[in-house]
């Protein structure tokens, strides 16, 4: 099953810590996972985890590549105007 295969990857504890850094800095992250695995289904898996062991949400997947957003504390991005900004 693809996601036991995805649940037992080894994390490197550098990579993680890079995006967790990522996340600190502008409350984003977007990981290029297409050299972890071929298979789409994999990558969102993948994309899933990470952000459930960083606190993050995965924001949008879009074939390998996955956005994770976790709010700064102070928050980076204001969500209200980035929607009303969208709007007009």
């Amino acid at each position: 099953d693809i996601g036991e295969l995805v649940e037992s990857l080894s994390l490197d504890h550098r990579f993680m810590e890079s995006i967790d850094g990522t996340l600190w800095d502008s409350e984003l992250a977007l990981l290029r996972l297409g050299g972890a695995t071929s298979k789409k289904k994999a990558a969102r898996l993948l994309g899933e985890r990470i952000g459930r062991e960083l606190g993050a949400h995965v924001a949008q997947v879009k074939g390998h590549t996955a956005l994770l957003y976790r709010p700064g504390r102070p928050p980076v991005l204001d969500l209200e105007a980035l929607v009303e900004e969208g709007r007009g």
